[in-house]
């Protein structure tokens, strides 16, 4: 076991800038990589990574007055981020004042280190302050570990739906919680 394997951070958590917008590509690659890397065909991975990660989409989230993003550092090392929009809700989410919880990417090292409670609980606090009522998200059916995540938050299963990767078409689960 690593050392410091079970120690918990207080990671510094801040706002993503439009200067960020190189760092968030490299870190959300990294992380989609380590998360799901095992799981993956290569092939259907670079897929991924190549149309999520474009440096015009991202340049284009940092600068919408809409988005939260927000950085997570451990004495100086990026350790993840969760990006939000107010994006096209699915009928299963009826509330109106709605915010989706896009990504919330960790480092692997970080797993279960408190980093990922310091993004969800900054990304809620920022939603609500904006009046947002409810946050949805969706999560893939096996990622287990994201699923237990979410409901320790009080996201609850309203709906399902497709989720692509590269050519793999997977289910996921869309949960939502009230803000």
């Amino acid at each position: 076991m690593p050392e410091n394997a079970d120690k918990k951070f207080n990671p510094t958590v801040r706002k993503a800038l439009p200067e960020d917008v190189d760092l968030l590509i490299e870190l959300g690659r990294r992380c989609f990589y380590e998360a799901f890397n095992d799981v993956t065909a290569p092939q259907d991975m670079e897929a991924y990574l190549t149309t999520t990660f474009q440096k015009s989409e991202i340049e284009n989230q940092l600068v919408d007055d809409r988005s939260l993003t927000f950085i997570a550092d451990i004495d100086s090392d990026p350790a993840g981020y969760v990006y939000s929009y107010p994006a096209i809700t699915p009928p299963c989410v009826s509330d109106k004042a709605v915010i989706k919880l896009e990504r919330l990417y960790l480092r692997k090292r970080y797993y279960g280190r408190a980093v990922g409670d310091a993004l969800m609980q900054v990304s809620i606090d920022e939603s609500r302050s904006r009046g947002y009522q409810s946050v949805w998200l969706s999560s893939w059916e096996l990622n287990d570990r994201a699923n237990a995540f979410y409901k320790k938050w009080q996201f609850k299963v309203v709906g399902r739906q497709k989720f692509t990767v590269g050519n793999d078409i997977q289910n996921d689960y869309i949960l939502s919680r009230k803000l």
